[in-house]
């Protein structure tokens, strides 16, 4: 997780003083879906290509930390479904929980 943020962090930097073109995420389609196109419409190029690209790994440790918690990996979808602000209070507490054996 520190390596996403450091990660995103340098290339927000990059991309807020070095790219100028910026894209609004609430006018692509289904952009009104997209769960940080409420907290940061405008964003740049280079932001909007790495959210999805690191969207996988993000989503393989999430299977493979609720598998050691013992719940199915398809509760990995409560990062989106049915709204990321309900799903999340219920997933983080169950991803800090100690693995089962």
């Amino acid at each position: 997780m520190l390596l996403f943020i450091v990660l995103y962090l340098v290339i927000a930097l990059v991309d807020q003083f070095l790219v100028t073109s910026t894209v609004d995420i609430r006018e692509l389609p289904l952009g009104h879906y997209i769960p940080m196109g409420m907290v940061d419409p405008n964003v740049g190029v280079l932001v909007l290509l790495y959210r999805p690209i690191m969207a996988i790994p993000t989503i393989a440790v999430t299977i493979r930390r609720l598998h050691d918690v013992g719940k199915s990996g398809w509760w990995c979808f409560l990062w989106v479904l049915p709204l990321p602000i309900i799903g999340w209070p219920y997933l983080i507490p169950l991803l800090c929980r100690p693995s089962s054996d």
